[in-house]
């Protein structure tokens, strides 16, 4: 089972996102360089042929990125309201940010807290508004401890 601290939840980036980037930049730069190939040489219409395929895959790759953008903020959302979570657990339990781990990077009911050697389970109200900690035993004591 995998625990993660409060450096890996703030710092949590994900390379695809990067990728997908690069991929629409580098899309974009073709689209550039075969349109003004195209203006230069009219009646050659494979650059035209090109010029529109680089620009029916760049509309294709915008349209994943934003729908996996939406996807990316919820994420992001919840994964700054564990932060949070992380942040109030320590004030009210009085140990260090760097002693509370979780195992989940998302704010979600039944997730595992490990504060210190103790593990508890996150009992979520409906609203999320309120929780309630419920101590328990794992019955694979084998962690790993993400960090960062």
């Amino acid at each position: 089972m995998r625990f993660y601290g409060i450096d890996y939840l703030q710092t949590q980036s994900n390379i695809n996102d990067y990728l997908k980037y690069i991929i629409i930049f580098s899309t974009l730069f073709i689209l550039i360089v075969v349109f003004s190939l195209y203006m230069r040489h009219r009646l050659q219409t494979k650059y035209r042929d090109l010029t529109i395929i680089a620009f029916l895959f760049l509309l294709f790759i915008s349209g994943v990125q934003y729908a996996d953008y939406t996807d990316s903020q919820n994420i992001h959302s919840q994964s700054s309201q564990m932060v949070n979570f992380v942040r109030l657990l320590s004030k009210e339990k009085e140990v260090s940010i760097n002693s509370i781990f979780s195992n989940s990077v998302q704010l979600s009911d039944g997730i595992i807290v490990k504060i210190n050697d103790f593990y508890y389970r996150v009992n979520l109200n409906a609203d999320q508004k309120t929780y309630n900690l419920v101590e328990v035993s794992l019955v694979n004591p084998e962690i790993e401890i993400m960090k960062n």
